[in-house]
């Protein structure tokens, strides 16, 4: 096995962060350079959106701003987090054709959350395995872990809990009301943990990357120091502009070019055409709004903090195919099916039958608001 390259970004943006290991994954595909892991953190918090999510509706806007937090949506799915420098992140991003890399996502997670965990015990913090993707000790998370693939390249992102901002992490989420974030900030308490709550002291980060590159560097020959490339640099930034813009953070929001609706509910537009919303929590959130004529889908808008493989796969491919149909619980389901056959398409936390469902259902919600 070759031997691991190790690139220390430090303290990088929320911009730099979510866009650095796509640069690099697109250089692994194309052989130009070997198996690298890349060590940062934030410099300071930012609010970070799944790319299937709508911003506007998962993210507390006014407090962000209120606070100078700034709003990242990733080309990764899954849900809105705050990340910031109480935490430390690294990104292995390897050749699919690479042992490492070998396997569905699922032993590839085994694999990978076991130089984890072993970082935690050196730091005197005994974690185990919770659910598909994270570490926990006692049912409260402190490493959170996703995989997904990028041409050629399979990357892990992830990140160890140094220590815990529950004000940000709680304050970031949209919320009915101020009364309901107190709730939000409690249960975080509850189901996370930090290295600093566990040890009843911060950990030195320098000694946390030394342990994160040799732990990582045990299933390749030895580790050697790596940067980014000139070109490298020029991608990462060409992404950062391209999607530090409200056209990409947005794109999916529903005060922008895409209709919105109230949450849970019917808006009656004329007779027979109505506006509607509907939250279908499957594995992941599907949210679904949808204009329906007479029986027939009109414009539809599918959201949710699910995963695509491959990444950044359009949902429009699938939206202009629900367009048109009658609204049968059968053609619908046949449709998603199909899309997501012909395109190659792997939807991880809802299934087909899930985002069918949710369609359906929109319809069926027993709340109707007149349009004002």
């Amino acid at each position: 096995m070759p031997s691991l390259s190790v690139i220390r970004l430090g303290a990088v943006d929320g911009l730099v962060m979510t866009n650095a290991f796509v640069a690099l994954a697109e250089s692994v595909s194309r052989g130009e350079r070997g198996d690298t892991l890349v060590i940062c953190h934030p410099s300071a918090p930012f609010a970070n959106a799944g790319f299937h999510q709508e911003v506007e509706r998962e993210i507390d806007i006014e407090y962000c701003r209120a606070h100078s937090i700034p709003i990242v949506r990733r080309v990764i799915g899954g849900g809105a987090i705050a990340d910031g420098p109480w935490e430390q992140d690294y990104f292995l991003i390897a050749s699919l054709d690479s042992g490492t890399a070998s396997g569905t996502l699922k032993d590839y997670y085994g694999r990978m959350l076991e130089p984890l965990a072993l970082v935690l015990k050196h730091l005197g913090v005994n974690a185990g395995r919770q659910g598909l993707n994270d570490l926990a000790v006692g049912g409260r998370k402190i490493s959170a872990n996703g995989a997904v693939d990028i041409d050629r390249a399979r990357v892990l992102t992830g990140d160890i809990l140094l220590d815990l901002n529950i004000e940000a992490m709680s304050g970031i989420l949209k919320v009915p009301d101020e009364k309901f974030r107190g709730k939000v900030a409690d249960s975080m308490s509850k189901y996370l943990t930090s290295v600093r709550e566990q040890l009843g002291r911060l950990p030195e980060r320098r000694e946390v990357e030394e342990m994160l590159i040799d732990a990582f560097a045990e299933a390749y020959d030895g580790h050697s120091a790596g940067s980014l490339t000139e070109l490298e640099g020029e991608r990462i930034g060409e992404l950062v502009h391209e999607r530090g813009g409200d056209d990409w953070i947005f794109e999916r929001s529903a005060s922008g070019s895409r209709m919105g609706a109230r949450r849970g509910r019917i808006v009656k537009i004329k007779e027979g055409m109505f506006l509607c919303e509907y939250d279908r929590k499957a594995q992941k959130l599907v949210r679904v709004t949808m204009l329906v004529d007479n029986g027939i889908i009109g414009e539809v808008a599918i959201s949710g903090d699910f995963f695509t493989v491959p990444v950044g796969w359009p949902l429009s491919n699938l939206e202009k195919r629900l367009a048109g149909l009658r609204l049968d619980e059968g053609v619908v389901l046949n449709a998603v099916r199909s899309v997501l056959k012909e395109e190659g398409v792997t939807i991880l936390g809802a299934t087909a039958e899930d985002i069918s469902a949710t369609i359906i259902e929109a319809v069926a919600h027993p709340v109707i608001v007149p349009m004002e």
